[in-house]
Formats: structure tokens, C-alpha cells, sequence
């Protein structure tokens, strides 16, 4: 029988490349290494893996000219990064969210209209957003749910400032809505707010507005229909589409308030994905919770979920990942996550149906 492609426990990326930063996005992943080179592996069809070709990679692709690359983002068919020298992004671009002043789809990078100053980049599902030097956010690309920020619902080819003057420390992008962590450490989010996911009312929003409580966070992460929020103390909150568990709160089934994650855990580092969020533990074990249809979470889920008829294997409270392993950072993608060890090696787990888990195969065998 073949096996399926999909993986519920941690498998190794193919050819160990030491990496120091890895980015799952919908169905393809990238990490840079500590040569500095980017590598990207999975799906391809648009350019996005910014090898210059359109061939899916089952393992590990260097991206053509990313020497210089510090930061990388994987969304939902493209890609961007920034270096010391602006920022680049590659792969469809219909809606303009290479951010390079057309829709010309790319295979390799190309320059960011006026990113030269951007040093945090973030892509959402065909939409990306930055913060430059002064701390101001922009948005570029399909705006049409207001997740660009921009005070309307325009779709944007080039670099386009948020509303609203803030001054922020980091954003973070969705399927339709983006959350941004500013000076002062209270959220904002903007877009899309059909399932609470903003934090702030029931009403979609084409600007930034608050979230709810007057948390201050340390850290924000906006996986597809949900939001989450790290404090400085390590205390996870979520809030938004929690059908799936992916809240971590098994009594909601959605909330526009952030509650609090199931288990009284402190985490290091948190990553919302499509739905499913995945966090680092104090003491370095990794812990993820929400959907497991195709083995996201990384180890046996506890329940079965139903979202729009269809039932399917969850865990609504924060399930440790199988391996023994000890992890320094950790993203979650739409139905994968990977992360590295704090020896470096970096794993990945959960749907590999076009090699997003860069083992070198679709075989769910480590």
C-alpha cells in the first residue's frame, strides 16, 4: 500500500543544511541557512520556491541570489525576504503581491518598489505586509477584505502605508486579515472579522483597530480564521475560529476575546497556522493543538472535531510533539508545521502531498 502523503510525526529536512530560520506557508516551506543562503522546498507551480523553475522540490532549493537574505516569509503562493539592502518576493503575483509595481507572476527575486528601508516582511494568503526602519507598517497586494490596512478595499502593487500613523514593532498576515504588534505592545488587527479572528467587534475593519482586554504582548501570530498572542511573561492567548480546537480553549466555538490557551503553559515562541497553532514550551519541548486532518500537530490527536458537516481528528488542548526533540523556533503553515532543534536540525510534519516537509520524498516513512 502506498503510504499517504502525510506525516504525523517530525520528519528530517533532506540535507541538513543548518538552518536558522524556517517559514511554512501554505503548501511549499522556506529557511535560511547560516551561510546565508535561502532554500525553499514543495510546491512550485507559480515560482515560489525562487529557483527560477516551475518544478516542485521534494527537498531543500537554493533560492537564485539569496546570499544576502536575513528574514523569510512563505505565504500562500509566493514568497518574500529582506536583506541589509531592501526586500525582494517571488512567485504569483496576480494581485500584486510581489510588491513590485505589476502582476508579472516571478521565479526568482525581485525587488520590492521602495522597500529598500523594510526590515520585517510577512506574507499572508495573496497579500504582504512590512514595517520599515521607522517603524511605520505597509500592505501591498489583494485587499479586498481590508487586510491591507489601507483604509479601503483596493488591491495594492507596491508598498502602501496602514492607516491610522502607529508605530509598530512586527506584523503578522492571514488568509484575509492582519494583526500588527505596536510600540507599546497592545495588538491591532485589520481585514476580514467573520469569526471574531480581529479581536476587537463582530465588524470587519479596512484599518487597524485594538484587540479587545488591553493585553500587552510580546509577540502576535494570525494563522487563516484565528489570532494569538504571546505576552512577555510567556502566557499564550488565541481568539477567533476555534471549530477545530485551534484556540486551545475546548469550551468556545469561536470568540472575538482572547482567552487564555488550555494547560497553563509558559511558551518561548508561538505560530498560528491555517487550523492549527503550534508553540514553544519553557523548557524547549514543542506544543501544538487545533486540527490534525493530516497530521499537523505531530502527535495523536485527543478528539474529533466537526466544521461544516465534516468531522475529523482535533485536539482542542495543547498536545506535545512526538520525538523527544528540544526546539528553538517553530512555524505552523496551512496543514504543515516544521521546525529546528536547538542542536539545528530542522523537521517537518503533516501534509506533504508536494514535498513541503522536505524529506526528499511524499513518503510519510522518516
Amino acid at each position: 500500500m502506498t503510504a499517504p502523503a502525510k506525516s504525523q510525526v517530525p520528519l528530517r529536512v533532506a540535507g541538513q543544511l543548518g538552518l536558522q530560520s524556517v517559514s511554512a506557508g501554505v503548501l511549499h516551506t522556506c529557511g535560511i541557512a547560516g551561510s546565508g543562503i535561502t532554500y525553499c522546498w514543495g510546491w512550485n507551480r507559480d515560482g515560489e520556491l525562487g529557483d527560477a523553475s516551475t518544478t516542485d522540490r521534494l527537498a531543500p532549493a537554493a533560492v537564485v541570489g539569496s546570499s544576502g537574505f536575513v528574514r523569510v516569509s512563505a505565504g500562500g503562493g509566493h514568497t518574500c525576504a529582506v536583506s541589509g539592502g531592501g526586500a525582494s518576493c517571488w512567485g504569483f503575483n496576480l494581485s500584486g503581491q510581489l510588491g513590485d509595481s505589476s502582476t508579472v507572476t516571478r521565479t526568482t527575486p525581485t525587488p520590492v518598489t521602495s522597500g529598500s528601508n523594510l526590515v520585517v516582511i510577512a506574507t499572508g494568503g495573496a497579500y504582504t505586509c512590512g514595517v520599515r526602519s521607522d517603524s511605520s507598517a505597509v500592505c501591498w497586494g489583494f485587499g479586498s477584505y481590508g487586510q491591507l490596512g489601507t483604509g479601503d478595499r483596493q488591491d495594492r502593487r507596491s508598498p502602501t502605508p496602514v492607516m491610522g500613523g502607529l508605530k509598530f514593532l512586527t506584523v503578522s498576515t492571514g488568509a484575509f486579515h492582519t494583526c500588527g504588534l505596536a510600540a507599546d505592545s497592545t495588538a491591532f488587527c485589520w481585514g476580514l472579522n467573520d469569526h471574531g479572528q480581529l479581536g476587537d467587534s463582530i465588524a470587519d475593519t479596512t484599518r487597524p483597530a485594538a484587540v479587545h482586554g488591553g493585553i500587552k504582548f510580546a509577540m502576535i501570530t494570525v494563522g487563516s480564521l484565528h489570532s494569538c498572542g504571546l505576552t512577555s511573561a510567556g502566557a499564550a492567548y488565541c481568539w477567533g475560529d476555534n471549530e477545530l480546537g485551534q484556540l486551545g480553549d475546548s469550551l468556545e466555538l469561536q470568540t472575538g476575546i482572547p482567552n487564555a490557551v488550555t494547560g497553563g503553559k509558559t511558551f518561548l515562541r508561538l505560530s498560528a497556522g491555517g487550523s492549527h497553532t503550534c508553540g514553544i514550551s519553557s523548557d524547549s519541548t514543542a506544543w501544538c493543538w487545533g486540527s490534525d486532518v493530516n497530521g499537523q500537530l505531530g502527535g495523536p490527536p485527543t478528539h474529533t472535531c466537526v466544521t461544516a458537516g465534516v468531522s475529523g481528528p482535533c485536539s482542542p488542548i495543547p498536545q506535545q510533539v512526538q520525538g523527544g526533540y528540544t526546539f528553538s523556533t517553530i512555524s505552523a503553515g496551512a496543514q504543515h508545521t516544521c521546525a529546528i532543534t536547538t542542536d539545528q536540525t530542522t523537521y517537518c510534519w503533516g501534509l506533504n502531498s508536494f514535498g513541503q516537509l522536505g524529506s526528499g520524498s511524499r513518503s510519510a516513512s522518516p
